[in-house]
């Protein structure tokens, strides 16, 4: 390999990855990778929230920056509880997003992420509509699972995990606003937040 090539990767890898990479059970982050929460990300977060605010939309995150080994105790927490089918909703370490720092599940404060509370719907039809205003977009939103007569919020199929309106991620204006344009909310659309994101070396 070309010495100036090789300096340009280890460049990248020591600079992080770019917003848009592609975090799911291929791609993967390094272990050694911990960037810690983005400031940029929890800046957007927090415009958002005062933007939400000003529509008596209230909410506050649930779960933030994990770590590779973050991760690890929380699947084996999940494991401990006897949760049913936890790769449904919980990627392996080093494959979840949360690990980028630029990822929130938010929630109605009080309330947990899951629960179909008028409050948290409301809340998460709100983001639906204004997220990608403050550079978010829904990492796993509703999808209809073709030639059957369910969608994805039971099932991981068509997205990698189960419906999460909650899973927000920060890539930024622009592309938050390219990839809502695109249509990926749309649950019989076929276009997913990830088409639009790139492998990390």
């Amino acid at each position: 390999m070309a010495p100036h090539l090789l300096l340009l990767i280890l460049l990248r890898l020591l600079l992080g990855p770019p917003l848009n990479v592609m975090v799911d059970r291929y791609h993967g982050l390094p272990e050694w990778y911990a960037p810690g929460p983005s400031a940029e990300a929890l800046g957007a977060l927090k415009a958002m929230q005062d933007g939400a605010w000003e529509e008596q939309i209230r909410l506050t995150t649930y779960s933030g920056y994990r770590s590779y080994k973050d991760q690890v105790k929380t699947i084996a927490r999940a494991q401990r509880r006897g949760d049913e089918h936890p790769e449904y909703f919980l990627a392996e370490p080093g494959h979840s997003e949360h690990q980028l720092g630029t990822v929130f599940d938010v929630v109605w404060p009080g309330l947990r992420v899951e629960m179909t509370e008028p409050r948290n719907l409301e809340l998460y039809s709100w983001l639906e509509s204004h997220a990608h205003l403050y550079g978010f977009v829904i990492s796993y939103p509703l999808k209809l699972i073709p030639d059957w007569p369910y969608s994805n919020r039971w099932l991981p199929r068509v997205t990698e995990f189960i419906y999460e309106p909650w899973h927000i991620r920060y890539v930024g204006v622009e592309l938050a606003t390219q990839i809502y344009e695109a249509g990926y909310l749309d649950p019989e659309s076929p276009v997913l937040p990830e088409a639009f994101y790139q492998r990390w070396p």
